[in-house]
């Protein structure tokens, strides 16, 4: 078994509210989907602390092993709630009571409204999601990753920026971030400026949201 990533309490819903008909065992593998972070699913071992076996309906405490670790690097803390499920139905929630695994523990005094783009203002993700449709799903989380990665990209400017010059398409997103990662200025320089008769002029001001952002 891989290392343990977090302990966290579990609330299994009743048969009633849809939940499983049988008790789960030490070792049942649900999805998990974690507060704010509906783009990427999960799945994630539960190995019960005490017990053997879980009745619908009952709570207790386990060590939870997930698969993405990599996705969720510095994004997880203490009291972050998320559900599992079997397919689409909800079997129970969960809160993380303890990160064992510290790669995954977002950083101190980082708020997650600064590091998630789930949280960001709504006229960025509407516009992901009527921009790139059936890949909206890779191309929030290439801007999640982005905006992890460094405290730069952390800024709405930026990532409007991105969005605008990609152009609807994901493979050009992926081409614009890592554009990014080599010298941001470019960035907004090719989204808000044009050259006309040799002067440069700022057409476009992504500190807006998008509708607004024409000059």
């Amino acid at each position: 078994m891989k290392n343990i990533d977090f302990i966290a309490e579990l609330k299994f819903l009743t048969t009633e509210q849809s939940g499983r008909k049988t008790r789960a065992k030490s070792g049942y593998r649900p999805h998990i989907e974690f507060d704010n972070y509906p783009e990427y699913i999960t799945s994630g071992i539960q190995t019960y602390i005490g017990k053997e076996t879980v009745f619908p309906g009952e709570t207790i405490k386990a060590q939870i092993t997930i698969l993405g670790t990599e996705y969720f690097a510095k994004r997880l803390y203490e009291n972050m709630d998320f559900k599992f499920c079997e397919g689409s139905r909800t079997i129970g929630y969960g809160k993380i009571k303890e990160i064992v695994n510290l790669d995954l523990k977002s950083e101190p005094n980082v708020s997650q409204e600064s590091i998630n783009l789930n949280l960001f203002p709504f006229d960025m993700k509407n516009r992901i999601e009527s921009d790139f449709g059936e890949n909206r799903i890779r191309a929030i989380s290439r801007i999640q990753e982005l905006i992890i990665s460094n405290e730069s990209f952390r800024n709405h400017r930026i990532i409007r920026a991105i969005i605008h010059l990609a152009n609807k398409d994901s493979d050009h997103l992926k081409k614009i971030i890592g554009q990014a990662k080599t010298d941001w200025r470019d960035i907004l320089l090719w989204a808000e400026y044009k050259d006309e008769n040799g002067k440069t002029t700022q057409i476009r001001d992504f500190n807006k949201e998008f509708g607004n952002e024409t000059l």
